[in-house]
């Protein structure tokens, strides 16, 4: 199959409400584990479905999200799709799945405003009930609701390197730690946590790039994943968990995680810190 010029990319101007109904639309989303991916294509298929459109293609591509969507097959899948008119919109979880910064954004509106299509994404607005934010039950001053029963602590380099042991690393802590939940919902969420860190929390100093995750399990079997940097000066801010500000955090959210953020005592680290039951998988 022949591509076009892969774009750098964003969502649209052209509303998904104009689009008509019965409209053709490819799903699409990227994630560096399979079955995360066919689950996320499930919610995009009904989401779709109750939107009237007719879903006739859904492409996913095994890839980390800081992977620009133009290295990726299966995007360039998606660009021809919808260059060659087989497809008259573009259904993904979120924007920052596909253009992560404004200039990109700008890209991909500007590409689908010329086809024309229209883009849709359900996960980055407000078509899901998020869970409600609240503070870790032993932050600093607060009370535990469930004693931790073990846990695994580990520092990490805030780096492209550092985020591909720590997913390696989590997989067989989870699994020593015992978790009864999904552990691969787990680790997607610690992911999202830990990429923020590395792109929004990562200082200056190079001796100082790293962070400490944690991951803990408590006696009513929560998960507990920690994720500390040293840069207390960049809270968590209600915008950031709304998604208003990045959508890493509102998708681990949407993963069902309680998401909160705390500062140390000596007011030096900050701790993000995601809390999964194991009932709760949300794909």
């Amino acid at each position: 199959m022949t591509h076009p010029t892969p774009t750098t990319s964003g969502p649209l101007h052209t509303p998904a409400e104009a689009a008509p109904a019965g409209a053709d639309v490819v799903l699409y989303t990227t994630s560096v584990d399979s079955r995360i991916a066919v689950r996320t294509l499930a919610t995009l298929r009904d989401f779709a479905t109750q939107q009237g459109w007719t879903v006739t293609h859904e492409v996913y591509d095994l890839a980390p999200l800081h992977l620009p969507a133009r290295l990726r097959t299966g995007w360039r899948t998606v660009e021809h799709l919808l260059t060659a008119g087989e497809a008259a919109g573009l259904v993904v979880p979120a924007e920052h799945e596909v253009a992560s910064t404004p200039a990109e954004q700008t890209a991909l509106r500007e590409w689908l405003l010329s086809l024309p299509a229209f883009a849709a994404y359900p996960h980055a607005g407000h078509h899901r009930t998020l869970p409600p934010v609240s503070e870790p039950s032993d932050a600093p001053g607060s009370v535990l609701t469930a004693p931790v029963d073990r846990e695994w602590s580990q520092s990490y380099a805030m780096t492209p390197a550092g985020l591909r042991r720590l997913r390696g690393d989590a997989r067989m802590r989870l699994t020593v730690l015992r978790w009864p939940g999904d552990i691969v919902t787990a680790i997607e969420v610690l992911s999202r946590l830990a990429y923020n860190a590395a792109v929004h929390a990562r200082p200056a100093d190079e001796a100082l790039a790293r962070m400490t995750v944690r991951l803990a399990m408590t006696e009513d079997e929560a998960l507990l994943i920690d994720v500390q940097d040293p840069r207390p000066d960049v809270p968590l801010s209600r915008a950031t968990i709304d998604g208003e500000k990045g959508k890493g955090l509102k998708y681990a959210r949407f993963l069902g995680a309680t998401v909160s953020c705390f500062i140390s005592e000596d007011a030096r680290l900050k701790t993000v810190r995601a809390q999964l039951m194991p009932g709760e998988v949300s794909l």
